[in-house]
């Protein structure tokens, strides 16, 4: 993952798996939670200069439509007990995906589903995989 926007991308990933399992990061500075990421993982040589407005951009959207972006996996999801069961991991790749696939409308579709099938690839098993490719290619808003 060398591109400067995929990187972002899995930061607001990780962002997101580091909310679901301590809520109170939530209540944190999105720029900040950034930035904790970067330096637990020793990401400051790959990131350069950057100044992170793409991820911040993503994880703040995320956010503050939650609702709306859970609303849509659920409404996406055909079995809602395999949804409400999904690995932690799963559901923090899911959000930003959906986010930028109904809100940021500068890139692709699937040039998004790409970008979150690579993280996902890092983190899930295949199944997963292709339940994740599933459920983006097939959004319900």
């Amino acid at each position: 993952m060398s591109n400067l926007k995929s990187l972002q991308r899995l930061l607001v990933v990780q962002a997101m798996y580091e909310i679901s399992i301590n809520k109170e990061r939530i209540k944190h500075d999105s720029q900040q939670i950034l930035r904790d990421i970067i330096y637990s993982l020793d990401l400051g040589k790959k990131l350069g200069k950057s100044n992170l407005n793409f991820a911040i951009r993503l994880l703040d959207g995320v956010i503050n439509k939650i609702d709306q972006i859970e609303d849509i996996l659920s409404k996406s999801f055909n079995d809602k007990k395999k949804l409400k069961t999904s690995d932690s991991m799963l559901l923090a790749i899911f959000k930003p995906a959906i986010f930028e696939i109904v809100y940021e409308k500068d890139t692709s579709k699937n040039i998004v589903i790409s970008e979150y099938l690579a993280i996902a690839d890092r983190f899930l098993i295949k199944k997963e995989t292709g339940l994740l490719n599933g459920v983006l290619d097939n959004l319900k808003f």
